[in-house]
């Protein structure tokens, strides 16, 4: 006899996974921000053939957390995934966490389709658009030949800026890396402290 899913339970787990996920890339495991695609893919990303988490759950409405502003459709470059921070010789690309200065409740259909990161004119990314990138392209849920334009020229080194390094009074760039995961790694930050959405979950 076939057993009918409990949505609320299904939540609870997957944002367990998620917590986890996030305890990894925090640990060092920087490359477990790509799960954090496929657990966000789970929960958000709704199409006429597959049903998300919180369409199940009636949940589709609710407010999720976000930690930066949309910018404007004139700006050419924008960063509102992460930080930099400097150091000694060189500094680090991070997730800012919950230590910006933007801490929004906003509907989840304009959360996921949110523009967080301007590359340049040509490449505008949004929540959606990174995720699905990382699941269904870079090994979240299937690996394909090719990656899309805008999340490539994100993973690129230096996507977002360089340091400068000097050492014996020459200066030297040093990009910047990683800035796809970094990013994956905030929305992890803005999906695990969304307090509408725990409000589903079976504890």
């Amino acid at each position: 006899m076939s057993r009918l899913v409990n949505f609320p339970s299904q939540l609870s787990r997957q944002l367990g996974f998620l917590e986890r996920s996030c305890q990894s890339y925090d640990a060092g495991y920087r490359d477990e921000a790509i799960r954090i695609a496929t657990v966000v893919r789970i929960l958000v990303h709704q199409t006429k053939d597959s049903t998300s988490l919180l369409k199940h759950l009636g949940a589709t409405t609710i407010n999720l957390l976000s930690t930066t502003f949309e910018p404007s459709s004139e700006t050419v470059s924008f960063v509102g995934m992460g930080m930099m921070k400097i150091g000694n010789p060189i500094g680090e690309y991070l997730p800012h966490l919950g230590s910006g200065p933007i801490n929004d409740l906003i509907p989840a259909s304009k959360w996921w389709s949110q523009v967080v990161l301007v590359l340049d004119e040509k490449h505008r990314i949004t929540r959606r658009s990174l995720v699905l990138a990382a699941a269904n392209k870079d090994g979240g849920a299937h690996v394909d030949r090719k990656l899309t334009e805008e999340y490539a020229a994100l993973a690129a080194d230096g996507a977002v800026g360089s340091f400068i390094a000097k050492t014996d009074n020459i200066s030297k760039l040093i990009p910047m890396t990683d800035a796809h995961l970094v990013s994956l790694r905030q929305i992890g930050y803005e999906v695990t402290s969304s307090s509408e959405l725990r409000k589903f979950c079976n504890f």
